[in-house]
């Protein structure tokens, strides 16, 4: 008798604690699933309906601008739309008038030395020795395309029009001519 009088208090603890445990189990997933909306409707799954009570004010409509204006309107200022482009044009580009659709209207092409090939070549010398394959940089094989920059006379030039207060682009810049091994000066 005394195991059974054990047992009941045991049990009775036993049951209350499930009890707890189904009450507590339940109170988690009750709180869990009620986030789970909000947590869908945060990343975007959840669908969210409009408010159909909710009074929302908006915006008169507005015509844009020139609706009403007739085909004449129309034309005129398409007419004084190009001659402002045209002369906005000619502003940007420094020139006095700017003629019709002509591309040599456009652009006063006099400024271009006759030689710019060359010089264009010469300034890109650099980037094609960069471009070359690794087994070119380790054998060699440099491109033949123009003169290698001397830097240490380059160096001392550009010191020295500093200390004077010149432009670093005046005078010529200090190169040597990979065929010959002579000293050149590239302008």
């Amino acid at each position: 008798m005394t195991t059974q009088v054990k047992t009941k208090p045991v049990m009775a603890r036993q049951v209350m604690a499930r009890r707890v445990m189904m009450l507590g189990m339940t109170v988690v997933l009750t709180a869990g699933l009620s986030a789970c909306s909000d947590f869908r409707r945060a990343i975007g799954e959840g669908k969210s309906a409009p408010d159909e009570f909710q009074v929302v004010v908006r915006a008169p409509l507005s015509l844009p601008p020139g609706f009403g204006d007739s085909p004449e309107d129309i034309v005129k200022s398409a007419q004084n739309s190009e001659v402002t482009a045209q002369a906005s044009t000619a502003n940007l580009l420094g020139s006095q008038t700017v003629e019709g659709s002509e591309f040599l209207g456009l652009f006063d092409f006099s400024g271009i030395p006759d030689d710019i090939r060359t010089k264009v070549d010469e300034e890109t010398y650099g980037i094609q020795l960069e471009k070359r394959l690794p087994l070119q940089t380790l054998f060699g094989g440099v491109p033949d395309v123009g003169p290698v920059l001397d830097k240490m006379a380059e160096d001392l030039r550009l010191r020295k029009a500093r200390l004077a207060g010149q432009s670093p682009t005046k005078g010529g810049t200090k190169a040597i001519d990979p065929a010959s091994d002579q000293p050149l000066t590239v302008n």
